[in-house]
């Protein structure tokens, strides 16, 4: 059916949804491109600015469109996407999406395990852990602070490596032949602290995703109980269940802006 004879019969907001997406991919629109303005869109599309803003706006809140008032609408770049029952971990992620994964270590020490982290991990609370605190960065700019706590039976000697540089999963798995094969986690909404609004360049009190759970192998061993403040607007989540594809995760109308 043609574009003109299938215009009356969807719903304005959906058609004004649609021509965007057409928009971007049809004129191969990149990130940080401008969108043409609120009155010409609605001229080339025949729809009300009421359906074309109620549309702009199911796509800013989508992380994929940015309205700047006086200025006009950007396309912005894709976020990584953690999907909760896989089980790559960040930096692959990251690199899923085409950006570039780093690290800041902020501690790493061996240490005895705590009793609610010995409690999750199946611990003796006299059993040693190893704990790496990390900020991690996609394309340079900070987006999580994340806590690992290893048990250290099943890596001894890992504080040698420099995390900074290295993942923690492919040392894990290169050096002590121990995968991941799942993760049982909970997520949540939070608020940051002075630390960890310092290390996320955000306000104290801004909202934040909190994700915390434990990783285990194959056999059902747990190796690592995790922490995860993150800023919601630099990486984010879906589930298997969403049929997201996970080589297209966080990318836009086929990769058209990828």
């Amino acid at each position: 059916m043609a574009r003109a004879e299938m215009n009356g019969k969807i719903p304005p907001h959906d058609r004004a949804l649609e021509e965007i997406e057409y928009l971007i991919v049809s004129k191969h629109l990149r990130v940080g491109d401008k969108l043409p303005s609120e009155r010409d869109m609605c001229e080339m599309w025949n729809v009300s600015r009421t359906a074309l803003r109620s549309a702009i706006s199911d796509l800013c809140a989508q992380h994929i469109l940015e309205s700047r008032p006086g200025s006009g609408t950007y396309i912005l770049p894709p976020r990584p996407v953690s999907v909760f029952e896989g089980n790559e971990g960040f930096s692959e992620n990251v690199r899923s999406v085409g950006m570039v994964p780093s690290s800041r270590v902020l501690s790493a020490s061996v240490r005895v395990a705590r009793q609610h982290v010995a409690k999750r991990m199946s611990l003796k609370e006299d059993d040693l852990i190893f704990e790496l605190r990390r900020i991690r960065y996609v394309n340079g700019l900070p987006c999580m602070v994340e806590t690992s706590k290893v048990n250290y039976a099943l890596c001894p000697g890992i504080e040698r490596f420099d995390f900074a540089n290295e993942s923690l999963f492919d040392v894990m798995a290169k050096e002590y032949s121990c995968y991941p094969a799942g993760a049982t986690g909970r997520f949540s909404i939070t608020r940051m602290d002075d630390f960890e609004a310092v290390c996320l360049d955000c306000e104290v009190g801004a909202v934040a995703f909190y994700e915390s759970g434990v990783s285990r192998t194959a056999s059902g061993d747990a190796f690592e109980y995790y922490t995860s403040v993150i800023r919601p607007d630099r990486y984010t989540f879906a589930s298997m269940s969403d049929n997201l594809p996970r080589e297209a995760a966080g990318r836009w109308f086929g990769g058209a802006c990828v």
